[in-house]
């Protein structure tokens, strides 16, 4: 039986501290269910947990906040991994090891807000298999970026590329399955480059039918090259994944709320407000973001999607055309 209590996991450091209570506050916000939250902790400070106590214990529907320290494995904190991450991001994978009396439990990433009650994802049948997740398969990017992303890893051809920020993991059959130390296997043997290192690990290692597909809606990227299509798809996400260069953390402020009134990119800046609807009752100074560069730049890539789009679509008939010819 499904329990009424929901699961939720994270696993950070210091410096995502605030992150996850925006995160945390978002998901009780929207959520109706009593929560229980677990946090793998990869170096957490005794500040920031008070700090994380302290806001929990003021959410009425969060029961109870429960800190794993994991058994730290040395393949994982000896390989090299992009310097945009840490060796934490493995550590999602031991969520049943650190936390055995789980039967269930939503891992999500710290750079997510729930904008809808995530009972919705707790209640999804995984029809047998150990763990849910949303797939690529031309969701978000570019048609030919899965081929070209499972080349960059060596991945095999007929493996699907997932997203490995939000997931759905059915503890018992996780651990039966092997898939973490079967990402172990394969740290230890790879010779290329992986630019999301668990995740694409995951996409090596995995078969398709070891993975139930999850909507979108569970981890909705706004920013990606087709978001616009998704969210005519989807509805309204139920989790919305910060992911990639249009982090509100990194964006200027005062021109985002100028664009907003001058009716400029609103469903780039609906998503960015969002984020700070629940980042100011935290703390409104520390996520209001400075950096006109990154701004410039990320919305110089939103204004060239459409154009590029256009010329991908052009490039791919003419192939086609002269393929029938």
């Amino acid at each position: 039986m499904m329990s009424d209590t929901i699961n939720i996991c994270f696993v950070f450091d210091e410096k995502f501290v605030d992150l996850f209570k925006v995160s945390i506050l978002s998901i009780a916000k929207n959520t109706n269910s009593t929560l229980s939250v677990y946090i793998i902790d990869c170096g957490i400070s005794k500040d920031g947990k008070s700090s994380i106590v302290e806001l929990t214990n003021r959410l009425k529907n969060i029961e109870s906040v429960t800190f794993g320290i994991p058994a730290r494995i040395s393949e994982i904190e000896n390989f090299k991994i992009p310097a945009y991450f840490s060796s934490s991001v493995f550590y999602r994978l031991v969520i049943p090891k650190t936390f055995p009396e789980l039967q269930r439990a939503i891992y999500l990433d710290c750079d997510i807000i729930a904008i809808g009650d995530i009972r919705e994802l707790w209640e999804e049948d995984l029809h047998g298999r150990p763990i849910g997740i949303v797939e690529e398969k031309g969701t978000f990017f570019s048609p030919d970026w899965e081929e070209k992303h499972k080349n960059i890893i060596n991945a095999p051809s007929d493996h699907t590329c997932i997203y490995s920020g939000v997931l759905l993991i059915d503890c018992k059959k996780f651990e039966e399955s092997k898939i973490f130390e079967r990402v172990i296997d394969v740290i230890n043997v790879t010779k290329v480059h992986l630019p999301c290192p668990e995740q694409d690990a995951m996409i090596i290692c995995m078969d398709n039918d070891e993975h139930w597909p999850l909507s979108p809606k569970y981890n909705f990227l706004p920013f990606s090259y087709r978001a616009g299509d998704i969210l005519k798809s989807i509805g309204n996400p139920v989790i919305v994944h910060y992911a990639g260069l249009g982090k509100p953390t990194h964006l200027n402020k005062k021109i985002i709320k100028f664009l907003d009134k001058l009716h400029i990119f609103r469903k780039s800046t609906y998503f960015i407000k969002k984020f700070w609807e629940y980042s100011d009752q935290i703390d409104k100074d520390k996520f209001s973001g400075k950096k006109i560069k990154i701004t410039v730049k990320f919305f110089y890539k939103k204004l060239m999607q459409p154009i590029e789009r256009f010329f991908n679509r052009t490039w791919k008939k003419i192939k086609r055309q002269k393929k029938s010819s």
